[in-house]
């Protein structure tokens, strides 16, 4: 079903997948690049070179927290980078991938974020990156759906 969103463990990492429709690829990733759909979805403030080594930084003001990060790999269809709270370990790594969905006009995104240790600070990051990414992919597929 289009938008439906599912998230599971795959060993050390998280691994969420959803269909979105009426999307392309290069959409589907510039949600995370660019600094205005990333204030709209993700209610952060984007700071960051999209180029690979470019540094990837996002300001929550809300919660107050800063992600900082390390743009790892940036080309079509696939967008990664280093994740770590206001430069504080653990690091863990965040890979998007896009790929032509089934139904016409459709992708289907992947996001990947760990590994997570199995220690009590791994599994305290597992939980907190699980929420965040269950309260957060619902608000990227609506923006998403809204179109450019």
């Amino acid at each position: 079903m289009t938008g439906e969103i599912n998230i599971r463990d795959d060993g050390p990492m998280i691994v969420a997948t959803v269909l979105l429709s009426t999307c392309t690829t290069d959409r589907a990733l510039t949600a995370f690049t660019d600094p205005k759909l990333v204030t709209r979805w993700w209610r952060g403030d984007l700071k960051a070179q999209p180029a690979e080594g470019g540094p990837y930084t996002i300001d929550f003001p809300a919660i107050p927290a800063q992600l900082t990060g390390q743009v790892l790999a940036i080309r079509r269809g696939r967008f990664e980078f280093t994740w770590s709270w206001d430069n504080e370990a653990p690091d863990s790594t965040v890979l998007i991938t896009t790929e032509p969905g089934l139904e016409p006009e459709s992708v289907l995104m992947t996001v990947k974020h760990g590994p997570h240790d199995d220690d009590a600070v791994g599994r305290a990051a597992h939980q907190e990156h699980w929420e965040g990414w269950e309260y957060f992919l619902p608000r990227l597929v609506a923006e998403l759906r809204q179109g450019p």
